[in-house]
């Protein structure tokens, strides 16, 4: 026989009962913990939209213009004399500056703004660097109305 029995042996109902009780109790209050977070984070998404309205999602439409922006800059640095360029974007800038819906330009005696058009617009602006060059900071804009393509209103010409 074994002079030191194991705790199985003895307290069959003790403390092992009351740490597996406190153990599926941390369990469950973590699960739901984790679905009270998880139904915030839903409800204050910034990138939900209704794209049945504007056409596109606010995350597609962040997407088209990322895209849009770097063929631009691919197209600007096969310029002549276009050393390589580098973009970085900032995110958070991008989806803290998107609008839901295009706003039109008002009439000369109006006295309200026109209402909002489905689409998105966005302000936003893109750092570069280049070879031989300092970095800038160079805004730029993208629009989408529902049914139409991306637009991007990006002035950058080449340096010389």
């Amino acid at each position: 026989m074994n002079p030191y029995p194991s705790s199985n042996q003895h307290n069959k109902h003790g403390h092992g009962a009351v740490g597996r009780t406190l153990l599926w109790l941390a369990i469950i209050l973590s699960v739901a913990l984790l679905a009270f977070v998880t139904l915030l984070a839903v409800r204050s998404n910034p990138l939900y939209s209704n794209a049945e309205a504007n056409g596109i999602s606010k995350y597609k439409f962040i997407e088209f213009c990322k895209d849009e922006l770097n063929n631009k800059l691919n197209d600007f640095a096969k310029q002549p004399g276009g050393a390589a360029i580098g973009a970085s974007y900032n995110a958070r800038d991008i989806v803290s500056s998107v609008t839901e819906g295009i706003l039109q330009a008002p009439a000369a005696n109006a006295t309200t703004p026109p209402p909002r058009t489905p689409g998105w617009e966005m302000v936003s602006q893109v750092k570069l660097s280049r070879e031989g060059y300092p970095a800038q900071t160079v805004p730029f804009g993208c629009r989408y109305g529902k049914g139409k393509p991306v637009e991007l209103q990006f002035p950058l010409q080449q340096q010389q």
